[in-house]
């Protein structure tokens, strides 16, 4: 866990320590978004402090690197290429994207594009299609024509490396730079320590942005700003305190997501490409899951320990999320809405018949994503009436005693099978996240979790291998194990294998059960053998994957769904 820095209780949003001089000129930042997954969203954190730079008379640019092919010694495995293998993604069989769509979307995009913001996709590739082209000469092509003052990385810890790779490739361009997001927060000695690395944003970046942009375009010394790391030229380092979490109702209500160009608004859902933009209704977690950041930003923050009550979980006004979604509509065209948010039904029964509401009015088809605990009948008919496409729910592990120890999660499989019930009820499609490879985890345990997926009807569902993230307490579970060097940046491997060192579980037969999971959980149990043999026979698996794709996935007629119910006789 991070150093705690003590927290500056005077600070709070947007009530700026630095203000820019009449005659200073504008900052010119330009934002790197290190990204190497092809179909993932566009990041709401970008796109708000982009707009609030905007708003304080800056100007912003980004360089996405969402669309590069990369295949070197740090390129992260394809996440979307094992959930297609694994079995987690619909295939694509529509498009809600015609050919006058698209010819509207290239007309748009050279409109929208942002300065900086170089990719050439054919349209044709449904906007997903990577490029081989050189990341790194796109990057310095768009360092020579935006002229940044200050490059701020926005990564995760599986992105971390490549942020620093590009860095290191235009670091004779002198340009300053500041990393900032779930990784710089929760392991900033560790991101200090690579000399491509200027300044870490520890926390929250609303507040830091704004005054480092002020400072540098008065020329004055940057060096006490709150939330930041700064390295000074001895190679010492500046440890500034966090400011309090900001007020999110004080954001701006519009963002900036047209930073990203058009090409960025599409993803698939359920089988479709849609047209979508993310929308944060809360930030934070009330939870507190062992493998996940957020209970780690609750401590960071002192757990709400401010003057003036505020926490790092925090929900949005009504009126806030409702003014986004009606921008996007009518600024970009939406079809769809992908609600950003740990936890959605982490509201109370007021809030939640605000959310309803407020979204009668609107009805587009949406996703979001919450706990089971959270399932309640009434409360999923009123958001099926208004929209819910799709949902999705983390089950992580059907071991009880060992998801209470272990994952942090304490409920029954009996009330969680009940409660999925109510969605199969209601006919509610959706989805079951799940997670093997946790420290001490043995390949026995994770078929409890394979059993309990037998529960559900589940439209797809997951299975990833552990990674132990900084900030997070089995982060630091698997370092006192013995399974995992401190220092090791938890990117996701070419090979896709778990980085824990464990005795009891090869990786690669966890690699294995990971790409067959969703086999054991559809079909029947006397076909159990023939998934066994297809874990280390690549053509009976393809066959296998084919089957379960036109058994599970057809929509063309009734008769399959009878094929359907003659598979799953068997299941528990």
């Amino acid at each position: 866990m991070t150093e705690l820095i003590k927290l500056d209780q005077s600070n709070p949003f947007l009530t700026s320590k630095v203000k820019r001089r009449s005659d200073a000129s504008p900052c010119r930042i330009l934002f790197l978004y290190p990204n190497e997954r092809g179909m993932s969203t566009i990041p709401p954190s970008i796109a708000v402090l982009s707009q609030i730079l905007k708003d304080e008379g800056h100007t912003t640019s980004l360089f996405d690197t969402t669309f590069y092919k990369f295949d070197d010694e740090i390129s992260i495995e394809d996440s979307d290429l094992t959930k297609t293998k694994a079995l987690e993604f619909r295939p694509v069989t529509e498009s809600n994207v015609t050919e006058s769509d698209l010819a509207d979307t290239n007309q748009q995009l050279q409109q929208v594009k942002p300065m900086g913001d170089i990719h050439e996709q054919d349209d044709d590739d449904l906007h997903f299609k990577k490029t081989t082209r050189s990341a790194v000469e796109d990057f310095v092509k768009a360092i020579k024509q935006f002229k940044p003052h200050l490059i701020a990385v926005s990564c995760t810890e599986t992105t971390f490396l490549r942020g620093v790779k590009l860095i290191n490739e235009t670091r004779d361009m002198g340009i300053i730079n500041v990393f900032g997001g779930v990784f710089p927060t929760f392991a900033p000695e560790l991101a200090m320590k690579y000399d491509e690395v200027d300044m870490c944003c520890v926390g929250e970046g609303e507040n830091a942005i704004i005054d480092l942009a002020n400072s540098i375009s008065n020329g004055d010394d940057y060096s006490n700003i709150t939330n930041l790391w700064v390295k000074k030229n001895t190679g010492n380092i500046t440890k500034n305190s966090i400011s309090r979490p900001v007020e999110i109702d004080k954001l701006p209500q519009v963002t900036d997501v047209g930073l990203f160009g058009e090409k960025r608004f599409y993803r698939p859902m359920g089988g479709k490409i849609r047209r979508l933009l993310p929308v944060e209704t809360h930030r934070g977690c009330p939870y507190t899951c062992s493998f996940c950041n957020s209970p780690g930003q609750n401590r960071l923050y002192g757990d709400g320990d401010f003057n003036k009550g505020l926490s790092f979980f925090r929900k949005k006004s009504m009126d806030l999320v409702k003014n986004e979604i009606i921008n996007h509509i009518e600024k970009y065209d939406i079809e769809y809405v992908y609600f950003w948010a740990d936890t959605f039904l982490a509201w109370t029964d007021e809030e939640f018949n605000q959310f309803i509401d407020m979204y009668s009015n609107i009805k587009l088809p949406f996703w979001c994503q919450t706990r089971i605990e959270t399932i309640n009948e009434d409360k999923f008919r009123k958001m099926r009436d208004v929209g819910l496409d799709r949902i999705t729910f983390g089950m992580e592990h059907g071991n009880e005693k060992f998801r209470a120890e272990v994952v942090k999660r304490e409920y029954s499989n009996e009330d969680a099978i009940e409660k999925m019930k109510i969605v199969e009820k209601l006919g509610i499609t959706y989805s079951v996240n799940n997670i093997i490879g946790f420290p001490d985890e043995t390949r026995e345990l994770a078929f409890d979790t394979i059993e309990i997926n037998r529960h559900f009807n589940s439209d797809s569902l997951s299975c990833s291998i552990f990674v132990p993230f900084h900030g997070t307490e089995l982060h630091e579970l698997s370092v006192k194990r013995g399974y995992l060097d401190p220092n090791v940046i938890c990117a996701v491997s070419n090979s896709g294998e778990s980085i824990l060192n464990m005795p009891q579980w090869d990786k690669k037969d966890m690699t294995r059960l990971r790409d067959v999971f969703a086999m054991y959980v559809k079909f029947p149990k006397d076909r159990w053998p023939e998934i066994k043999e297809a874990e280390t026979n690549s053509t009976l698996r393809d066959q296998l994957s084919n089957e379960y794709i036109n058994t599970f996935w057809s929509k063309s007629s009734a008769k399959i769904e009878d094929d359907v119910a003659e598979a799953a006789k068997g299941l528990i």
